[in-house]
């Protein structure tokens, strides 16, 4: 799978996802990514709807159906999308 963001395919293995949580949440501190859902709530509100709704993420954007068995990379988009997904 290719994903749009590069980051994103740089991560193989649960200590690449844990760097870059590490780094997204960097990134938010500093003001490199605006924090859309800032209550913890919400985040995982929009961690939840992103979910269900990655079905057209990834036909319209991947080009491919949602695999059956996520990987290290899917989790870390999970985590990216629901920092901005209204």
């Amino acid at each position: 799978m290719n994903w749009p963001d590069a980051q994103l395919n740089e991560i193989k293995s649960r200590d690449d996802l844990a760097a870059y949580l590490q780094d997204l949440a960097k990134a938010v501190s500093d003001g490199r990514v605006a924090l859309g859902n800032p209550l913890t709530a919400d985040y995982l509100d929009a961690s939840a709807r992103w979910t269900n709704a990655m079905d057209g993420f990834f036909m319209n954007v991947i080009g491919e159906p949602v695999p059956e068995s996520p990987s290290w990379a899917m989790v870390a988009a999970i985590f990216r999308a629901a920092v901005t997904y209204e």
